[in-house]
């Protein structure tokens, strides 16, 4: 075996592979992000104690880092460059941050949930109404307290409330595993709406099947709520569908952009249909509601087995498609009459970007799929944290240059976190040192955070 010629030696350099958290470290003090931390927070009840920035700080860099335990805070304490370019004291260790998650449980969620709307409103700005999605989420676990869920595993069933508008989590609300997806949603769309920065509203929500209900709609209505929700068949519902002629099926069209051959004109957007895909709209109204709105039903043409055995894997969980012949249908209900069918289809399906996508990266990227603790509360402070680590990550993503705008955070910690630097002192001045086009990069994300800083 051919051996490469080198030889291994040491050195006494601070060195790093994670350069590029320094980015995370310069928004969180552009924004004053551990003197928001420690105001809310309860402060520890020793004067030797912690201050709560300490253990908020440490866990999401470690989650930013790509951490999926409290052990994995050890990969940040042995960075000796990283803490003493961040000027990092101390880490806590796993023991200490899972007795501090303990100690503080709810207190530290509300706390979070202060702190998670002074970043909305860097994120929104100046925007003062906002369209907010909502979805229940398993969070597996073999945990003893965790509950047997409808997926037929232990764990917890978490309600995330997303922002379309910045991709943030607005709220979380942590439940046990045997809690239904549909339990309590009009309540959690008020805990969102308490949760937003002061003088934003909602005016848009989406929401799939389990949000299918009377309070909701009614309220969205009496409100002026704009909102799509997908609609559970009822037996009206079927009756419609077979008594529909043939004809009163249009196909679902889908925006088609194309620019045309003089630069003067501007583009112009056409529709095209999509194959074996049709929409027909009713007027329809629920039991012991109060006002009528519009359901769209969609249908789609059966294409193979495969397609068929995965939709009824949805229809017995939901029971929001039923199959009539060579089609399943489905129905989504909105008061959005000034939308076409179409529309109002493509409208409802951007939940999936929006808020589907979003919680992926949450769960995936930050940690929030792994419960660390035994107890209840610690764990919903943890996911709450997670919230707050990817909600950060969702401002610094808008900040970052155009080549960063769509990349989820494994991406960004290749191309941004994880470069080498050298960390050295002269002149009494800490420097890092880093490649040049490095170094490029990191200037024009700090001017892009100079601008936050600095916006009114």
């Amino acid at each position: 075996m051919n051996i490469i010629p080198y030889e291994l030696g040491t050195t006494n350099d601070l060195l790093t592979s994670r350069a590029g958290l320094i980015t995370l470290g310069q928004l969180m003090c552009s924004i004053g992000f551990s003197q928001l931390v420690d105001k809310h927070f309860p402060q520890p009840k020793s004067n030797r104690g912690f201050q709560p920035s300490r253990f908020v700080n440490a866990l999401i860099l470690m989650l930013h880092e790509g951490g999926e335990c409290l052990d994995d805070l050890r990969h940040i304490r042995e960075d000796q460059a990283l803490c003493r370019l961040l000027g990092i004291q101390s880490i806590p260790q796993s023991d200490s941050m899972g007795n501090w998650l303990r100690r503080i449980g709810q207190a530290g969620v509300t706390a979070s949930t202060e702190i998670n709307r002074h970043l909305m409103q860097l994120g929104l700005h100046h925007r003062k109404d906002v369209t907010l999605d909502i979805d229940a989420t398993l969070s597996a676990s073999k945990n003893q307290n965790a509950e047997w869920t409808y997926k037929k595993c232990t764990g917890y069933m978490p309600m995330v409330g997303h922002l379309t508008e910045t991709g943030q989590v607005v709220a979380t609300d942590f439940r046990a595993g045997h809690v239904s997806p549909s339990t309590n949603n009009l309540e959690f769309i008020h805990q969102c709406e308490a949760a937003l920065p002061q003088g934003v509203s909602m005016k848009r929500l989406r929401i799939d099947a389990a949000g299918y209900q009377v309070a909701i709609i009614d309220e969205c209505i009496e409100r002026g709520i704009q909102f799509a929700i997908r609609a559970k068949m009822s037996a009206s519902l079927k009756r419609f569908i077979e008594q529909q002629p043939e004809g009163q099926w249009q196909p679902l069209k889908q925006p088609l952009k194309h620019g045309k051959n003089s630069e003067e004109e501007e583009e112009e957007e056409e529709e095209e249909e999509i194959e074996d895909e049709f929409t027909c709209r009713l007027i329809h109204t629920m039991e012991e509601s109060h006002y009528p709105f519009t359901i769209v039903v969609q249908r789609r043409k059966i294409q193979g087995q495969f397609s068929l055995d995965f939709e009824t894997e949805a229809t017995e969980a939901t029971g929001e498609i039923i199959q009539q012949g060579a089609y399943l249908y489905r129905a989504i209900a909105t008061n959005r009459d000034e939308m076409t069918d179409s529309e109002i289809v493509h409208w409802y399906n951007q939940r999936a970007e929006h808020s589907e996508n979003r919680i992926k990266e949450l769960k995936q990227d930050f940690g929030a799929d792994r419960m660390p603790c035994r107890d209840f509360d610690a764990n919903a402070l943890y996911f709450a944290l997670c919230a707050l680590a990817y909600n950060l990550f969702a401002l610094m993503r808008a900040l970052l240059p155009a080549c960063f705008e769509s990349c989820r955070a494994k991406t960004i910690r290749w191309r941004l976190y994880a470069l080498a630097g050298k960390v050295v002192m002269h002149g009494r001045k800490l420097y890092l040192k880093v490649k040049a086009a490095h170094r490029a990069l990191l200037l024009e994300v700090f001017a892009s955070f100079a601008r936050l800083a600095q916006a009114p």
